[in-house]
């Protein structure tokens, strides 16, 4: 089971960066404040956490696929949280935002690119 205080959100500043830098992406796409988008990324986070029973800081000790496959995981339950919170959402409004996704998960391949060299 894991404990109370891993649930708490601990990231390093560059980790906070690559997720300040997801957010302005996304809302580049998706009109909704940058704060909103923020919030939501921690809570994808936590709730990764939750399921996993690990924290977030592990991600990048793990083997390159092993880790890619847990931001994967992360992206979509951070979708699934998006598009729940989205009032009343089109397919259209849902496009955008599987697009918005692809982007942001490009930045993050290059990011875990220039820190693995």
């Amino acid at each position: 089971k894991i404990s109370e205080d891993a649930l708490k959100i601990n990231v390093s500043e560059s980790e906070k960066k690559l997720i300040n830098g997801i957010s302005r992406v996304l809302c580049e796409f998706i009109n909704i404040p940058d704060l909103t988008m923020k919030g939501i990324a921690y809570k994808a986070l936590k709730e990764w956490q939750i399921i996993n029973h690990s924290t977030i800081l592990e991600i990048s000790d793990m083997p390159i696929g092993r880790g890619l496959n847990a931001v994967k995981e992360i992206f979509r339950i951070y979708k699934e949280i998006l598009k729940k919170t989205l009032i009343d959402p089109h397919n259209k409004n849902k496009n955008i935002i599987d697009i918005a996704f692809e982007n942001a998960f490009k930045m993050i391949l290059e990011h875990c690119s220039r820190h693995q060299n």
